[in-house]
């Protein structure tokens, strides 16, 4: 049976999308340099070719900084570990890590983050030895209350605590409830299952 089980999960491969909100201060400056590549554009049709040249650099910055901005995390679920990739840059020619391994053997506990049920474990690995590492490859919007996980590192990471603040979607939580049953706490469920 046990064998059965771990066939089973070596078979699990799904993938899940998260787009990080872009923060309200890039919007600023983005909103601030095309003003900029507006300005000069104007003066550059009164004033010469200098100024135009300074649009054009301007207007090639501000994509530039807009483009460093879109951050996109990609969920993978491959057996019993949640492999993250970040995305970043322009569609033309994005930047793709490795962010960080999950590995669901390793996992202590999942919860929303607003639930009382971290605060244990928040405080244990707030002054584990070594220092814990806290990843948040969430949305980062403040409106939309995400999940928090407390497990164990693999590889470079091994014997450390990780905090990982995540975004899953209800699908990849019915897996993660599947492979490590009794872990997640905090959540109301209806008692219907995709499984």
């Amino acid at each position: 049976m046990e064998q059965q089980d771990q066939q089973q999960q070596s078979y699990i491969l799904y993938t899940q999308i998260v787009q990080r909100k872009v923060p309200g201060y890039i919007q600023v400056i983005r909103f601030m340099l095309y003003f900029c590549v507006l300005l000069f554009t104007i003066i550059g049709t009164l004033a010469g070719f200098w100024w135009g040249m300074l649009a054009v650099s301007t207007l090639m910055f501000a994509w530039y900084v807009y483009g460093s901005a879109k951050v996109t995390y990609q969920y993978t679920l491959e057996g019993t570990t949640i492999h993250v990739t970040r995305i970043s840059g322009f569609r033309s020619r994005p930047k793709t890590e490795l962010f960080v391994e999950l590995e669901l053997k390793n996992l202590e506990l999942m919860a929303p983050e607003d639930s009382q049920a971290l605060s244990e474990l928040e405080a244990e690995t707030s002054r584990a030895e070594p220092k814990r590492i806290v990843y948040d490859v969430s949305a980062h919007d403040p409106n939309d209350i995400c999940d928090v996980m407390f497990l164990r590192g693999v590889g470079e990471e091994s014997g450390k605590w990780l905090k990982v603040y995540i975004q899953p979607s209800p699908e990849m939580k019915n897996w993660i409830r599947r492979l490590r049953p009794g872990r997640m706490v905090g959540y109301v469920t209806d008692g219907e299952s995709d499984f």
